[in-house]
């Protein structure tokens, strides 16, 4: 007998009720998370904290701090921890969730989503031109950033406590990982 898989899309989640963990869509199969800790929820607002006053401050764009619902196709759904769009990037704020691209995702690396964030959105954020990808590591305490080019990811560096982040897509930004860890 054959069994039927349903693929899901942004279509089928958008009325689900609020819920206590993230919801995404990899490759039409719905992905359900736990609510993300409070360490992981620290790093990710003090990252934000330094971030969000540089974009501001600049006018470069749309920062969100805090988990967005990102489509990236029909059937691959994301919710970044952090997220940039490049100053007329961003079509329609009044919509439930963004069509397209950022310039720029942050995800904080959990134990539990490390295979997941370093590899399915790994290659999710390249396939579908995310132009730079930094993975915030906080058991090792550094952040790796990863930069588009041709199509394919390439790594600007690992930078830990005492070093400056190096970022093409927020150039300026003065960041030592020592500040969010």
């Amino acid at each position: 007998m054959d069994v039927a898989v349903k693929k899901w899309t942004w279509e089928d989640i958008k009325d689900f009720p609020e819920s206590a963990g993230r919801t995404e869509i990899v490759d039409g199969e719905l992905i359900v998370s736990p609510v993300a800790s409070a360490k992981h929820q620290r790093v990710s607002t003090l990252l934000g904290a330094r971030i969000a006053p540089f974009v501001v401050g600049r006018d470069l764009g749309e920062f969100f701090s805090c988990p967005v619902h990102l489509i990236l196709d029909e059937h691959v759904n994301y919710e970044p921890d952090l997220s940039f769009f490049a100053k007329g990037r961003l079509r329609d704020l009044r919509v439930a969730a963004i069509h397209g691209a950022p310039d720029l995702i942050l995800e904080v690396i959990s134990k539990s989503n490390r295979q997941h964030d370093t590899e399915t959105k790994f290659l999710d954020y390249e396939r579908y031109g995310v132009r730079e990808y930094w993975l915030v590591d906080r058991y090792a305490r550094w952040i790796e950033v990863w930069y588009l080019e041709r199509g394919k990811y390439r790594l600007l560096g690992r930078f830990g406590a005492g070093e400056r982040v190096v970022t093409r897509v927020l150039e300026g930004l003065e960041l030592d990982p020592a500040q969010v860890f």
